[in-house]
């Protein structure tokens, strides 16, 4: 059986989550997450993936909404309002405006698009009978024009207690200053994500 995993920061480290979750289900593992990816590049190398290869189970960690990619010069650049030094200088510039305009109105905006990209690809695995389950890494879905039916897809995406920061916050593990958590708290998050995947039947 195969999984594909992608995601961000929290979904790549060797010892994190989805390598116990594989294990758990006896599942050959293709983790493609990358640290401080964002929602479109998960999305991009997610789709480029299913081009030639078929997963029996997907799983994704979706990141935070404001980080942008940017295609330049024929690369790609992942973007964050924390900062970054990965842009070219002929993008500087680009960037210091486009970190001045990430209010928490542009928050609630950039929530809004990511909702429906991320239903419109549900939709596209659905289709194509791919189970897959999805969550949010940090927040909630802010602000959202209505609510949809994931048939059990994706872990509560109206409720940040749910997501896979701050539920582990809840439970009192503690994070570093990166807002990341050790293999404790990925031990956690895998013993939830293995007892709703067989509670709901995705595998």
């Amino acid at each position: 059986m195969l999984l594909y995993a992608n995601g961000d920061s929290h979904t790549a480290p060797d010892f994190g989550y989805i390598n116990i979750v594989a294990q758990k289900f006896d599942c050959n593992l293709i983790n493609q997450a990358q640290i401080g990816s964002s929602n479109a590049s998960i999305l991009r190398r997610t789709r480029e993936y299913l081009k030639h290869t078929t997963p029996d189970f997907i799983i994704i960690g979706w990141s935070t909404w404001e980080r942008e990619e940017w295609y330049h010069n024929d690369r790609y650049y992942t973007v964050t309002a924390s900062g970054t030094n990965s842009v070219p200088e002929e993008l500087a510039n680009k960037y210091k405006q486009w970190v001045t305009e990430q209010t928490s109105d542009r928050q609630s905006e950039k929530s809004v698009e990511w909702h429906e990209y991320i239903y419109s690809f549900h939709l596209e695995l659905e289709q194509k009978n791919i189970r897959h389950l999805f969550f949010n890494c940090m927040y909630d879905f802010i602000r959202k024009n209505q609510t949809y039916n994931w048939n059990s897809a994706y872990v509560e995406p109206y409720d940040k207690d749910q997501s896979f920061y701050h539920y582990l916050k809840n439970k009192g593990l503690r994070p570093d200053e990166w807002y990341h958590y050790e293999a404790d708290g990925h031990k956690v998050w895998a013993e939830f994500l293995i007892d709703y995947i067989r509670e709901n039947k995705l595998l």
